[in-house]
């Protein structure tokens, strides 16, 4: 490989994109390695915000290689960074037009490139596509769920914690996304559920992730609890007064021989 294109691609790797440029210019048209430094040059222009002179060059190259899937969606992203919607449009239908169906990467790009110019409806077709083909695609399952809270599809965002759930995530890393989920769909018994059955998780992480609960519950639901006298409860004691009212209409009771009753902020 050209030495030049080796201390660009480093300068690259390293965020410098401007010194990258500055290399990439000594790469002459005679040069082996000349269209892939045209590939390295538009996509540092475009971490510069060049969007412009970055379509000069991804047109240069489509109309060499028409059928590169990756030039259009590069084109795509241009055109859509400069507001130029009706060619943002033509690009990406291109990329439709192209994008092998049966291959879980190139879907997965055209998902992502989707979501990123907020065309959800089609990022979540080419989700289902994927799931289609691979029901443990990981990748496509975290992408549904972040479409799931965009469109504010409460049903969406359990079934995705559901299927997360279904892929052995056991630690506390990897659970968040479907503890969030199931949170945000309002799946509150699930989310104890799995704070509870969490094998690594200490005390002190525990104790968040129950609160995260019990303040989602107060906010959803509106309410308030009032106690007939001072008495410090635990969360889990919270809780489960809240269970009690939101899974069997308990609206008051007794809480360590202190009478309680929950107001509705909506009444």
């Amino acid at each position: 490989m050209n030495l030049k294109l080796k201390q660009s691609m480093g300068e690259f790797d390293g965020g410098n994109f401007e010194q990258a440029l500055d290399i990439l210019e000594e790469i002459g048209s005679d040069d082996e390695d000349y269209k892939f430094a045209l590939m390295l040059k538009y996509n540092c222009l475009m971490n510069l915000g060049c969007f412009s002179d970055a379509l000069t060059i991804i047109n240069l190259l489509i109309c060499d290689n028409p059928y590169a899937l990756l030039f259009w969606i590069d084109k795509t992203k241009c055109h859509y960074f400069l507001d130029d919607l009706i060619n943002m449009g033509s690009a990406l239908d291109n990329v439709e037009r192209i994008v092998d169906i049966c291959n879980t990467d190139e879907l997965s790009d055209l998902m992502k490139l989707c979501t990123l110019i907020k065309k959800y409806e089609k990022s979540l077709k080419y989700c289902n596509m994927i799931l289609e083909i691979d029901e443990n695609h990981v990748g496509a399952l975290l992408e549904k769920s972040l479409l799931s809270t965009f469109i504010d599809d409460k049903q969406m965002m359990n079934e995705c914690g559901n299927m997360l759930l279904d892929q052995n995530f056991d630690d506390f890393a990897t659970m968040m996304v479907p503890f969030v989920l199931k949170v945000f769909s309002k799946k509150y018994d699930d989310c104890l559920k799995m704070v509870n059955e969490l094998k690594d998780i200490d005390l002190k992480n525990a104790e968040k992730l129950k609160n995260v609960i019990y303040t989602q519950m107060l906010c959803d639901l509106n309410i308030q609890i009032f106690l007939e006298k001072s008495v410090e409860l635990t969360l889990d004691e919270s809780i489960s007064l809240l269970f009690k009212y939101n899974y069997d209409g308990i609206v008051c009771g007794t809480v360590r021989n202190v009478n309680y009753r929950i107001i509705s902020c909506n009444s």
